[in-house]
């Protein structure tokens, strides 16, 4: 009888270190992945509000007469994708819908991209930038070919210091 205890118990624990383990990194990983996504958001909105007074963004092709030093201005930005994204939106690609991780990835580069941008104008003296673009191109993985890598995103347009009004 005794026998069969200690075998039901090595039995337990050989269950606990296949799985238990397993679940318990999962689990880490995937409060760690949170952590620094809400660590990235709330610094990208502090440095966005930083902005936001300072430098002035349009899509005006034209810059108002007055305006002196346009000089092209461009920010880059590449996020890469995460497991938990890819796994997730795997899901997506049986049922259909929006895959909410990817435009959260998306979302951040574009984010990036224009604060960069915004950085560089900010080093030229500019306090506007006009006429401004973007630039996306998907990273292909090199082990698999079929699934993005990641999000390269290129904010770009023309810094000019505009006259005190």
């Amino acid at each position: 009888m005794e026998s069969h205890n200690a075998a039901a118990a090595e039995g337990i624990v050989a269950l606990f270190i296949q799985l238990g383990i397993p679940l318990l990194v999962l689990i880490f990983a995937w409060l760690s992945n949170r952590h620094v996504q809400r660590s990235r958001e709330r610094e990208l909105s502090a440095k966005e509000e930083y902005f936001r007074t300072r430098i002035r963004q349009n899509n005006l092709k034209r810059f108002p007469a007055g305006s002196s030093s346009p000089v092209l201005v461009s920010g880059c930005a590449v996020i890469a994708n995460n497991y938990f994204v890819s796994f997730a939106s795997s899901f997506k690609h049986l049922l259909g819908g929006e895959m909410k991780g990817y435009t959260r990835l998306c979302s951040a580069a574009r984010r990036l991209a224009v604060i960069r941008m915004l950085e560089e104008a900010e080093k030229a003296g500019a306090n506007a930038v006009y006429n401004i673009r973007f630039e996306t191109a998907t990273i292909v993985s090199a082990n698999n070919q079929k699934q993005s890598g990641g999000v390269e995103l290129i904010a770009y347009g023309t810094a000019v210091k505009e006259p005190e009004a």
